[in-house]
């Protein structure tokens, strides 16, 4: 199924919105589209007819702007939230998850490197869960783009340099892979990564966003709870492990180090950078916050 293109998503939001205003009444019978608790409080007040129409032009403009808002959610998901796209995008990441555990499954009871396929598959698990707990926990602001596909150049540099670098290792210098133990700790970072990162999505719920937010809306809160009453940012903390956890698993010497020294260093900046709107946004809820929890990310405070 493919979604209307953006022209015909804002003429039906144009339809809805005219069609509402067509059959909105004259001020005088707004009482019929007022909920009962709205009704008693205006015939309290009809005594005094300017509050009445105070309180009735208030009325009408609250029920537009809702009117509008659910206009503007009818465009954003069908611009940004293409039904055929997410369809295809599930379908290929699928297709790499079993056909990668498959291989993967072979490779081992072989004796061979199954550490490369597992890690595509866990590539391809990563990919899908960013955009599946989006749309299950945080609807408003799931897009195609919340599979995290267009995560910048250096995001898919660094995945094909540790590709490369597993294949080269495993094909001219076979002893490099064979620290299980190593292997053994980085599957389990990753697992406690990919755990952590998700329950942070789940558990910040509305408030997650991969996009730093620069405004706050009334909808906001500070979520001090759950995961996030041991850790300020468990999602990037959740990332840190997981990510570094596939280099181990790989057992990949020069892309395991790499990928903690360009983490560090990013994560660290944008930390800094979030943390003073959160500030911001908060005040001195957020300094005790601060205070009283840590990141757990290294040498970052």
């Amino acid at each position: 199924m493919t979604a209307p293109p953006a022209t015909s998503a804002y003429t039906a939001s144009t339809t809805i919105s005219s069609t509402n205003q067509a059959n909105t009444p004259p001020a005088d019978d707004h009482f019929l589209y007022l909920s009962a608790k709205d009704s008693h409080i205006a015939a309290e007040i009809e005594a005094n007819n300017e509050q009445r129409e105070i309180f009735l032009r208030q009325r009408l403009q609250e029920k537009q702007h809702q009117q509008k808002m659910q206009a503007d959610r009818y465009i954003y998901n069908y611009v940004n939230h293409k039904p055929d796209e997410v369809a295809l995008h599930s379908f290929i990441l699928g297709i790499l998850v079993a056909l990668s555990v498959v291989a993967a499954a072979r490779l081992m009871n072989d004796g061979s490197y199954y550490q490369l396929p597992g890690y595509v598959a866990s590539l391809a698990a990563f990919h899908f869960l960013e955009y599946w707990i989006t749309a299950r926990y945080n609807p408003t602001k799931v897009t195609i783009d919340s599979f995290l596909f267009r995560n910048g150049s250096s995001y898919f540099i660094a995945h094909s340099c540790a590709l490369v670098e597993a294949t080269i290792e495993w094909a001219f210098f076979g002893s490099l892979k064979t620290h299980t133990i190593v292997s053994v700790i980085g599957f389990a970072l990753m697992v406690f990564g990919q755990i952590l990162r998700s329950m942070a999505m789940i558990h910040a719920s509305s408030n997650f966003s991969h996009l730093i937010v620069h405004r706050k809306e009334d909808s906001h809160h500070l979520v001090t709870t759950g995961v996030y009453s041991f850790t300020r940012h468990p999602s990037y903390l959740g990332y840190f492990w997981w990510a570094i956890g596939t280099q181990l698993f790989l057992m990949n010497p020069v892309a395991s180090f790499g990928f903690a020294i360009v983490l560090w260093r990013f994560f660290n900046n944008r930390i800094q950078y979030e943390e003073k709107l959160l500030i911001e946004f908060f005040g001195d809820k957020y300094l005790e916050y601060k205070k009283s929890t840590g990141t757990l990310i290294p040498l970052i405070k």
